[in-house]
């Protein structure tokens, strides 16, 4: 069994160093603090995994002086802007790939970049702020159940990164669904539900389209993978590539979804002016005979007749209903 680690992501404070394990091939690990890291990196055959936190100002002196990493890698692993990407580096390969957050109530929209340099026997992560993803393979290590080797822990990170890809997939189809549900039993849509579906799936369809094509691109190489691990990032990207194409069906999904309560909220507003429309056609010719009776001058008919406003309303009367049958016979409503 392994020995037990600190926190799974502790609070940052003003050390790039997050944690460190050394595997035991045996699918544990044992947690290592920063000083017996340094001892071990150089001298210790048995593999190391070392993770760092970009944000703080000591991280280039893990990468300079404990991982002794080429300025080439180390600026790769720290340039502010990253999308998905595999790039070479004599028998090493840096990678960055995307994932969800730790932090309750992260949104999946919200994706944190993991910078990746990886070598037959050492492993360097960089996150800007917890991942799931990385308290999850830690948590296997710990529990004694991870990887047995540095490739297999690769091969973790990445399936356990695309799994939880897979929960919000899964989270967000329900969602569609239940709003498709809900139009077809003409119940009313809120908009801003179909709104708040639909930007997860702008920023996941923009970052797991490359990471896909990332994936795959390292199940090719370098040549120190295994071919476990190899058909492990295959599979990871396999499944990737059905999650983006729900990304891509949801959309299509949301855009008919919005069309469709266009189209109601437009053919609602249409009979609202008919409606409307009718009720002003039906009173203009009573609005003419009231303005005109209503001039303030000698010789209006009735004025000294003590029947005259009654014989104005039943005229008035019969005018309205015959507009109305006028409009009925045309089948204007």
């Amino acid at each position: 069994m392994v020995t037990a680690s600190a926190s799974l992501d502790p609070p940052a404070n003003g050390s790039a160093f997050v944690s460190a394990y050394r595997l035991d091939a045996r699918g544990g690990g044992t947690a290592l603090d920063d000083a017996t890291l340094r001892r071990a990196w150089h001298e210790d055959e048995a593999p190391l995994w070392l993770h760092l936190d970009f944000r703080q100002a000591d991280v280039t002196d893990y990468l300079q002086t404990v991982a002794e990493l080429d300025e080439a890698v180390i600026e790769a692993l720290l340039e502010p802007d990253t999308r998905p990407r595999v790039a070479r580096f004599g028998d090493g390969v840096v990678t960055t790939l995307r994932g969800l957050g730790l932090e309750a109530g992260a949104r999946p929209e919200e994706m944190i970049s993991l910078r990746v340099w990886v070598t037959p026997r050492r492993l360097i992560t960089l996150r800007r702020l917890p991942l799931r993803a990385v308290s999850v393979v830690r948590q296997r290590i710990d529990a004694g159940e991870g990887a047995l080797s540095i490739p297999d822990l690769l091969a973790w990170l990445v399936e356990t990164l695309v799994d939880q890809v897979g929960d919000v997939t899964h989270q967000l189809e329900d969602r569609m669904a239940e709003l498709e549900d809900a139009q077809l039993g003409d119940t009313d849509i809120d908009a801003d539900d179909l709104t708040r579906l639909r930007r997860p799936l702008i920023t996941l369809r923009r970052f797991m389209g490359p990471q896909r094509d990332c994936l795959a691109q390292l199940a090719q190489g370098p040549t120190w993978l295994d071919e476990d691990s190899r058909i492990s990032i295959r599979e990871s990207a396999n499944q990737l590539s059905r999650y983006v194409e729900d990304f891509n069906a949801m959309q299509e999904r949301a855009l008919i979804l919005q069309e469709q309560l266009w189209s109601e909220h437009n053919e609602r507003l249409n009979q609202r002016m008919y409606m409307l429309a009718i009720i002003t056609t039906v009173f203009l010719p009573l609005s003419f005979l009231t303005g005109l009776l209503g001039v303030n001058v000698g010789g209006i008919p009735g004025a000294d007749s003590p029947h005259g406003f009654a014989i104005f309303l039943l005229i008035t009367l019969g005018l309205g209903v015959a507009v109305m049958v006028l409009l009925k016979r045309k089948r204007w409503w």
